[in-house]
C-alpha cells in the first residue's frame, strides 16, 4: 500500500497542474499488412453528451499516414485495424509516431515521439502486466473469498498496477496527465470490485441474501467521491460516481416518484452527495441523457435548473449545444434527407417514401435495448398490417455487415434495411443519434412527426403512428 499512497500524494501535486486547451495533436505512422487500408482512432471528445469522434487515418502507397486534428485536453484513445485494437494516449501538443504489422499489433505496435514514453508503457503494461491481473481475476473471486478477503485483494491487485508503473524503467519521463489518468484507472477498478462484491457474491454462490458486511466496508466510497476533480479526465471515475449515488440510494432509503427516471434520479442525488465539477459533472451528463435518451419535458425541467444553478461555464456550453440539436427535430422541423444502399444492394431514399409514414428505427445487432424491441416490432406490424402507407425503416450501426446481416435474416425482421460503421458519421450524425435504440416518426410530408416517439412495446405506439397516418400531407 506505499505504492498507493506515494501516487496519492503525487496526484495532489498533480491536481494543480495546467491542462492545455485548444492545441493540435499529430500522429503519423507505418502499418504494413492493413487488409483494406482502414485505420481508425476513436474518442471522446464530450463525453456528456456521448460525443465520440472517430479519426479515418489514410494510408498511402507506402502504408504510412499523417494526419492533424484539435484535441482539447487528454483522452484515452482506441487505435483499430485489421479487427484488432490497441489504446493510445493522447494529450494536446503531442507528436506521436507509431509502427507495427497489423495482423500483429499487440505485438509488433511501436511509438516513436512526443508522447511515445506514455504509449510505449501502455503496450508493455498490457503485454506483462493485464495477462497476469485477467488469470488472478477470472477465478472467481467474488464468489470464494469473504468480504475481508476481498477487500485485501482489491487492495493487492490496485499495489500490483502500481508497482509495475513505479519500477518502469522510463517511470520519469512518463507525463503528469498520463500518470493522474492511469492512476484514476487503477482506483476505479478498485472501487468497482469493491461495489460489485456483495451482489456478485450473492448471485455467483445462489444466496438468497448478500453477505454480512464488516463496520467500515464501505469505506473506500469516502476516498473516492474525496479524489480531486482532475479525475473527471478519465471514464471509469465518473461511473464509479453514479455507482456511488445508486447505493446512496439504497444505503439511504431514497424514494421516488414513480415518473421520475434513472437520469433524474441521479441529478437529484448529485446534488446531495457531490460537491465541486464532481456534481455539476454527473448533473450535465444526466441532463445530457434525459434530453437524448428520455423524457423530454423532463428533461427540459433539468436543463433550465442546471443553467441557472451551475458556475462550471463548460458545461453549461456543453448542453446549450446539445439543447440546439434537440430543438432542431422538433415536430415540424423537415427530416434530413439521405439516400444508402439497402441490405440487397438497391440504392434507397428517404424522399422515395414521401406521402407515407416513415417508423424509423436506429439499431445493432450487439445491443440488447434494440434486439428486445424485435418481438413487439413484429406484433405491432401484425396489428397495423393494414395500413400500407406505414414504411418500418432501420438503419443499423453494425460494423460488422455478417453480424447485421445474420440478425436480419435470424429474427426475420421485416422491412428497409440499411446499415452505416458506427454512428459517428452518415445518417446517425445528421439524426443526432447519441444512443441506441433511438427512433423516429417521419410523416408523409417529409417532416418530423416525432422525435422521440413511444417504442414498439410502449402501449401508446399504436396510437401515435395512427395519428401519424391520419395527419394530411402538405
Amino acid at each position: 500500500m506505499r505504492n498507493l499512497f506515494f501516487l496519492f500524494l503525487l496526484s495532489g501535486m498533480l491536481s494543480c497542474a495546467p491542462i492545455p486547451v485548444d492545441q493540435s495533436f499529430d500522429i503519423s505512422g507505418v502499418l504494413e499488412n492493413t487488409p483494406d487500408g482502414t485505420v481508425e482512432l476513436s474518442f471522446f471528445r464530450d463525453y456528456i453528451n456521448n460525443d465520440r469522434k472517430v479519426v479515418a487515418l489514410m494510408l498511402d502507397h507506402h502504408d504510412a499516414f499523417d494526419q492533424t486534428f484539435k484535441l482539447q485536453e487528454p483522452v484515452m484513445a482506441t487505435l483499430t485495424t485489421a479487427g484488432t485494437s490497441v489504446p493510445v494516449f493522447l494529450e494536446p501538443g503531442y507528436s506521436l509516431h507509431l509502427e507495427g504489422d497489423a495482423l500483429h499489433l499487440h505485438e509488433s505496435i511501436r511509438f516513436s515521439g512526443r508522447g511515445s514514453d506514455e504509449n510505449n508503457f501502455l503496450v508493455d503494461y498490457h503485454r506483462e502486466m493485464e495477462p497476469d491481473i485477467a488469470r488472478r481475476l477470472a477465478n472467481e473471486r467474488a464468489r470464494v473469498l469473504d468480504p475481508h478477503e476481498i477487500i485485501e485483494f482489491a487492495d493487492s491487485i490496485a499495489s500490483h498496477r502500481l508497482a509495475f508503473i513505479n519500477a518502469y524503467a522510463g517511470r520519469q519521463t512518463l507525463g503528469e496527465a498520463f500518470l493522474l489518468y492511469f492512476e484514476t484507472q487503477v482506483l476505479s477498478e478498485k472501487y468497482r470490485t469493491l461495489m460489485n462484491y456483495p451482489d456478485h457474491h450473492q448471485r455467483l454462490n445462489q444466496l438468497d441474501d448478500p453477505p454480512v458486511l464488516p463496520e467500515g466496508y464501505y469505506d473506500f466510497l469516502e476516498e473516492g467521491i474525496g479524489l480531486h476533480d482532475d479525475r473527471l479526465i478519465n471514464i471509469d471515475y465518473v461511473g464509479f460516481l453514479l455507482s456511488y449515488l445508486n447505493h446512496q440510494r439504497e444505503e439511504m432509503g431514497h424514494v421516488f416518484a414513480g415518473d421520475k427516471s434513472q437520469h433524474a434520479i441521479n441529478y437529484t442525488l448529485a446534488e446531495t452527495y457531490l460537491t465541486g465539477r464532481k456534481k455539476y459533472y454527473i448533473q450535465a451528463l444526466s441532463v445530457s441523457r434525459e434530453m437524448n435518451a428520455g423524457d423530454l419535458d423532463m428533461a427540459l425541467d433539468l436543463y433550465d435548473h442546471f443553467m441557472e444553478h451551475s458556475p462550471v461555464e463548460a458545461y453549461k456550453e456543453s448542453l446549450s449545444e446539445a439543447y440546439d440539436r434537440i430543438r432542431s427535430f422538433a415536430a415540424g422541423s423537415p427530416a434530413p434527407g439521405f439516400t444508402m444502399t439497402d441490405i440487397r444492394g438497391n440504392e434507397v431514399s428517404l424522399s422515395d417514401y414521401r406521402g407515407k409514414v416513415v417508423y424509423l428505427k436506429f439499431w445493432a445487432s450487439w445491443c440488447g435495448p434494440c434486439m428486445r424491441e424485435v418481438p413487439p416490432a413484429a406484433e405491432l406490424k401484425e396489428r397495423l398490417a393494414g395500413e400500407d402507407d406505414l414504411v418500418f425503416m432501420y438503419v443499423s450501426i453494425d460494423t460488422d455487415a455478417e453480424a447485421w446481416r445474420n440478425a436480419v435474416e435470424q429474427h426475420d425482421i421485416t422491412g428497409v434495411h440499411m446499415r452505416t460503421p458506427g454512428r459517428e458519421r452518415g445518417v446517425p450524425i445528421l439524426y443526432n443519434v447519441r444512443w441506441i435504440p433511438t427512433f423516429y416518426i417521419i410523416g408523409r410530408d417529409g417532416n418530423i412527426y416525432d422525435q422521440r416517439p413511444p417504442k414498439p412495446s410502449d402501449p401508446e405506439v399504436d396510437a401515435m403512428l395512427v395519428n401519424a397516418l391520419q395527419a394530411p400531407a402538405i
